[in-house]
């Protein structure tokens, strides 16, 4: 009757029932529902049943690896086979036959998702054998199992309890492994339904402020922690204060904002001879000791730090990243989240204000250091004489802020002049920009040419920062360069020496006297302070902000819901970052409903390049995820046959390609990182990126060598199979392959 009423008057039905504006628009089916009570609960209705009829139903599809399973097991029974079968039939009973309402739906099917994944995890575990052999089987336990962490271990034993006992259990004479499977998903659903999920939800409602950033880490808020801050300029020392504390402790961890920078720790703390572990979204190196045992102190990027974790030291570098629309979610959620005793920020005075409304919020005890520069930093008179780059000196930067004038000015400068010039930009790898930066320093490339990476991470042997301009592109249009972006860029002139010696001396320029002002200005200008800190919605808050609306409602929808609640809270202190870019990135999984919703908001967070290469690779993985399969990097149909010395003078392959491969290659890693049981054989994957370092490096070089001339080209090859043995493809080494091996045997 709803549907052929909804049909007279011309409703369109969306997957969520009828368009509620087009009810507003027709006063007479608006009115009609108004004076019948009768019929709005009908559509209502109609709505929740369409949103469940457009789920699927097995939204669990779990995927086994067989090396884990018994023997006897895989022999008798195809184990993933029946564990899916009986998964979905319950999901079918349990969750979308039985749910009452949109919210008690909701609720169930955060109930399932946590089970999947619980049962995904213990598929995982590589010693799964070993725990199989050495679980204890209880009956009471299989009559109400109470604990998701062990249902494997109870599947895979479930033949060592009685027929007679199944009978009795089941009601049946003759009970299949599948009911038996089923019996065991629906208690365990039941108990986790009725203790955990429901008692959450009241809780969250009561307690917790969704909107409210400083209630997103209660555990967090029982303790009362130190915050020490560190500030000053470039070249003050903070760190190297902050990174001192940090050893003497037995629990601590260095949060930085570049791998590279992590990579550095990690080596200066093996190199004092205490043990530490590296932890980045790439890389993770366990320092064990012969129990097994990790170490206390670990060095990785901000958004690796977890927050479960107890510590004693936890050192947050580059402080002024809590406002930074990309990654500033990282810094704050930290800030707000670790569990340490003494929290240590490192940066510029500009976050003042905010840390200290923020402290004022939590509890903590603030304690706020600040230090002078260690050296003279100066802006000269002049710019260079006429932009000539005859004037230019060993121990120059020259910062421009795009690729194509960064290696216009490369091939300009090695032209005129009989500079040899090293580059930097943020799209090459972090490898070879730190082989750049280390030609710079030992004096064999007497120039650098650099976008502002040079900023944070990197210490270079710079004597004269050169402006080529006061603007650049922000993603949308050229806008100035902020004081902070100044003093930032220019604080690296004028790399603090711990000598004898006389204090070191840098100096900043431009190429333009109006870009001179502009740069002095810049430098002189009062500080610019931080008002609002980026978060991120943890999976928990997001999860308590899904209960609010239907199943299966679009990630991007509650994301935009969330930040119009967010503007709205009272403390104005927090704002999520540009939604636009991320959106665009959730747009490649989005309608991946086999994904669960926390998972999605896990790889909303991915580091994907904005270029159609990336981007395809990245919605492939995606399905990888979503399908449940195990792939290597080298079963994708991805073009690493121009890893071939053969491509290093093709102009058809560029360096924006092979940069786009390097983050495919850095995106696998960080999956795999995540989903270990999906991506695959890490090693061959180390393998290609190294080559595609390789090949990025040996194009600056030859870029250098030759500028305006096309080597003879060395023979092409149209295929390249790189399954069976890639690295046969580098048959003739240069200097700069010797010298890029000699780096990744160090």
């Amino acid at each position: 009757m709803i549907h052929r009423l909804l049909s007279r008057y011309r409703f369109p039905i969306t997957p969520y029932g009828v368009c509620s504006k087009t009810i507003q628009q027709n006063s007479i089916a608006s009115n009609f529902c108004k004076r019948n009570d009768t019929a709005s609960k009908a559509l209502y209705s109609t709505s929740y049943v369409s949103s469940r009829r457009t789920a699927k139903l097995n939204t669990c599809k779990i995927h086994v690896q067989n090396e884990n399973i018994p023997q006897t097991f895989r022999e008798t029974q195809n184990f993933e086979l029946l564990l899916n079968t009986a998964l979905r039939e319950v999901h079918n009973k349990y969750v979308f036959l039985k749910s009452s309402d949109r919210n008690e739906y909701h609720l169930k099917q955060l109930t399932w998702d946590s089970l999947c994944s619980s049962i995904q995890k213990q598929l995982d575990d590589k010693e799964l054998p070993l725990k199989i052999k050495n679980f204890p089987v209880r009956l009471s336990e299989y009559i109400q199992p109470l604990d998701d962490s062990k249902i494997i271990l109870q599947l895979l034993n479930i033949d060592k309890i009685s027929h007679k006992a199944w009978q009795v259990l089941l009601k049946e004479q003759s009970p299949t492994i599948e009911r038996k499977f089923q019996y065991l998903f629906l208690k365990l659903l039941s108990y986790n339904h009725e203790k955990k999920t429901l008692p959450s939800a009241v809780q969250a409602s009561e307690s917790i402020s969704i909107t409210d950033p400083i209630d997103w880490f209660p555990e967090t808020r029982k303790i009362r922690r130190h915050i020490i801050m560190h500030l000053g300029p470039t070249n003050s020392g903070k760190t190297y204060r902050a990174l001192k504390r940090l050893g003497e402790v037995d629990r601590g961890y260095y949060g930085g904002p570049l791998r590279l920078l992590a990579r550095e720790v990690y080596d200066r703390f093996k190199s004092e001879g205490t043990r530490c572990n590296l932890l980045t979204g790439e890389e993770v190196i366990n320092d064990l000791d012969e129990h097994g045992e990790k170490a206390g102190l670990t060095s990785g990027t901000v958004e690796m730090i977890p927050y479960s974790q107890d510590f004693d030291v936890v050192v947050l570098d580059e402080i002024q990243m809590l406002g930074d629309e990309d990654r500033g979610w990282a810094w704050s959620n930290a800030l707000l989240g670790v569990k340490a005793k003494e929290i240590h920020l490192c940066g510029e005075k500009s976050v003042l204000p905010v840390i200290k409304k923020i402290t004022a919020l939590t509890g903590d005890k603030l304690t706020i250091n600040e230090y002078e520069r260690l050296g003279e930093l100066s802006v000269e008179s002049r710019s260079l004489k006429n932009g000539n780059m005859r004037n230019l000196r060993k121990g120059d930067c020259l910062v421009a802020f795009s690729k194509k004038k960064i290696l216009d000015l490369k091939l300009k400068i090695e032209r005129e002049t009989k500079f040899k010039v090293a580059v930097i930009y943020g799209s090459l790898p972090p490898e070879t920009r730190l082989q750049q930066a280390s030609l710079f320093n030992n004096g064999e490339y007497e120039i650098l040419v650099a976008s502002d990476a040079i900023g944070m991470g990197l210490n270079l042997a710079i004597d004269r920062i050169i402006f080529m301009t006061d603007v650049k592109f922000n993603g949308k249009e050229l806008v100035n360069l902020t004081a902070s972006n100044i003093r930032q860029i220019g604080g690296r002139a004028g790399r603090y020496k711990d000598t004898k010696d006389e204090p070191s001396k840098g100096f900043i320029t431009a190429t333009k006297s109006s870009v001179l002002k502009s740069i002095r200005d810049g430098m002189e200008a009062p500080m610019s302070y931080l008002d609002k800190i980026v978060v991120w919605p943890t999976d928990e808050i997001c999860a308590k902000l899904m209960v609010r609306y239907p199943p299966r409602t679009k990630l991007s929808f509650l994301l935009k819901k969330f930040e119009e609640q967010l503007e709205n809270h009272s403390k104005q202190l927090f704002k999520l970052p540009d939604l636009e870019s991320k959106l665009k990135t959730i747009d490649l999984f989005e309608r991946m409903n086999t994904i669960p919703f926390h998972e999605k908001l896990r790889l909303s967070t991915a580091p994907v390049k904005d270029a159609p290469l990336v981007k395809d690779a990245f919605k492939q993985f995606c399905e990888t995820i979503s399908e449940r399969y195990t792939k290597s990097l080298l079963s994708y149909d991805f073009p690493f046959h121009t890893l071939d010395y053969s491509y290093i003078q093709n102009e058809r392959y560029d360096l924006e390609h092979y940069e786009s491969l390097y983050n495919i290659i850095t995106l696998f890693f960080w999956l795999s990182n995540r989903y270990p049981a999906y991506f695959i054989d890490t090693e061959s994957a180390k393998d290609l990126r190294n080559f595609c370092e390789l090949i990025i490096f040996e194009k600056l070089d030859r870029l250098k060598k030759n500028p305006y001339q096309r080597g003879v080209s060395l023979p092409y090859r149209d295929t390249f199979h790189s399954k069976p043995d890639f690295r046969r493809a580098l048959t003739k080494p240069t200097p700069a392959y010797r010298q890029h091996n000699a780096y990744i045997a160090r």
